[in-house]
C-alpha cells in the first residue's frame, strides 16, 4: 500500500511540473525564435543600407574563416622538414644550397633534440625552439628565475604556418639545388643573368670561347 501511494504521488508531481513548465518552455522558444528573427531582420537592413560595409565584414569574415580552416598541424611541419630534407640528401654537396641546408640541419638537430615546439593561434601557426627538452628534469627547467623571458620570445620563432604552408621552410627551399659558392669568383656581370640572356649571342659566344665543342 505505501509503495503504491509513493509511486502514485511521484507521478502526480512530474506530471503537474510537466504540464506547468510545457507553456513556459513554449514561451521561452517563441521569445527566443523572435530575437533571433528580429536580429537577422537588422543585420539584413544593414546590408541593404550599407552594402560596402557590410561586403567588407563579408570578406573579413570569409577570410578568417579560410585561415582558420587551413591552419597547418604539427605533424605537417613535421611532414614537410622530412621532405626538404631528403630532398637535400639527394643533392650533390656541390650544387647544394648552404643556406637550405643550414637552416634544414637546424631545425633537425632541435627536433633531435626535442626542443621544437608548436603553438596554433587559431589563424595562424608558430614554431619556435625551446632551450630544454620538455622531459629534461634540471634546475634551470623549473625555476622561475632562470627561465628565459617573454621579451625574447620574437628570436626563438623558426617557422610560420599559414593557408596550409610552412613560409619559412618554402622559402628556403626555393633555391635548394643552387651552391652561390660556385659563382662567387665569376666576374659581377656573370652572376646575375636573366631570362632575355638565356640565348643572346653574348652566351653563345662565352659557351664557344670555354667549350669549343659547343
Amino acid at each position: 500500500y505505501r509503495r503504491a501511494s509513493l509511486e502514485r504521488y511521484w507521478n502526480n508531481l512530474l506530471n503537474t511540473r510537466f504540464l506547468t513548465s510545457s507553456p513556459r518552455a513554449g514561451l521561452w522558444c517563441k521569445s527566443l525564435l523572435q530575437d533571433y528573427a528580429d536580429a537577422c531582420r537588422d543585420v539584413a537592413l544593414g546590408f541593404k543600407e550599407r552594402p560596402g560595409k557590410a561586403g567588407l565584414y563579408l570578406s573579413l569574415l570569409a577570410g578568417a574563416t579560410v585561415c582558420s580552416l587551413h591552419v597547418p598541424c604539427d605533424a605537417s611541419f613535421e611532414s614537410s622538414l622530412l621532405e626538404a630534407s631528403g630532398i637535400l640528401l639527394l643533392l650533390s654537396p656541390w650544387i647544394r644550397n648552404g643556406s637550405s641546408e643550414g637552416h634544414v640541419q637546424r631545425l633537425m638537430k632541435l627536433r633531435n633534440q626535442g626542443r621544437l615546439r608548436y603553438q596554433s593561434l587559431v589563424f595562424f601557426s608558430l614554431v619556435y625552439q625551446a632551450p630544454f627538452d620538455a622531459e629534461v628534469a634540471l634546475y634551470q627547467v623549473h625555476c622561475k628565475h632562470l627561465k628565459p623571458r617573454w621579451t625574447d620570445f620574437p628570436a626563438w620563432i623558426l617557422e610560420v604556418g599559414f593557408l596550409g604552408r610552412w613560409w619559412v621552410l618554402n622559402s628556403k627551399m626555393k633555391d635548394s639545388d643552387i651552391n652561390e659558392e660556385e659563382f662567387k669568383y665569376l666576374p659581377e656581370h656573370l652572376r646575375t643573368i636573366s631570362s632575355r640572356n638565356l640565348h643572346s649571342t653574348t652566351k653563345n659566344s662565352l659557351m664557344r670561347n670555354t667549350n669549343p665543342s659547343f
